[in-house]
């Protein structure tokens, strides 16, 4: 069933009342939020190599393949798990990768270190990302399905386009290590709202 169609202005009348009536989605719009932040850094992920290892064209082009195929190839594999369990289990397993990954990189000295850091920061986003837009589709009635993907998207994006802009201001003035720390207590954030307030949609209709 939909809704009769209405102009902009009235449905965004009623976000604060789809706010209120499904909390779950209320805390997994500000858990999507709160990772989202964690891309600031993600553009300076290749300057720490360039700082560290060093970076030639061949170098470059090694670090962007393992980081694009790992991407694409993974969502396979995060498709199948959210087949068996939903994907607020993807949203956190995902999250944590790509954590442990940009740890990985800290302390990486090697191509060899850098490529594995890459391969797993790439699974990681992408996971996230196909996690974050499915799982906003298992929340509420199906009425109300475009207004919840519209209000998700429009946010992430928003969060998505300030974010770089501020982790290059973050970088510049604090450096890379501060601004890799914040990128991942936002992701930290995240993971510890989804555990604690957000409880899995798909089960939730059982």
């Amino acid at each position: 069933q939909m809704r009769p169609p209405s102009q902009l202005r009235d449905r965004l009348r009623e976000l604060p009342a789809l706010f209120r009536e499904d909390r779950a989605y209320t805390y997994y719009f500000l858990c999507r939020a709160l990772a989202t932040m964690g891309r600031m850094a993600t553009p300076f992920y290749i300057v720490y190599a360039r700082d560290t290892i060093g970076l030639t064209g061949s170098t470059i082009g090694i670090l962007s393949t393992a980081f694009v195929a790992a991407n694409s190839v993974s969502n396979l594999a995060w498709g199948a798990m959210a087949d068996r369990s939903g994907f607020r289990g993807v949203f956190v397993v995902t999250l944590v990768l790509w954590i442990l990954s940009v740890l990985g990189m800290i302390v990486s000295s090697s191509i060899t270190g850098f490529v594995l850091a890459f391969i797993g920061i790439g699974a990681g986003m992408g996971g996230f990302q196909m996690a974050a837009q499915n799982m906003v589709l298992e929340f509420g009635s199906r009425e109300d399905l475009p207004i919840r993907i519209a209000v998700a998207n429009s946010a992430q994006e928003a969060v998505g386009a300030i974010g770089p802009l501020l982790g290059g201001l973050i970088a510049v003035y604090f450096g890379l290590d501060f601004l890799f720390g914040l990128a991942i207590a936002f992701q930290v954030a995240a993971i510890a709202l989804v555990l604690s307030r957000v409880d899995e949609p798909r089960h939730r209709k059982l």
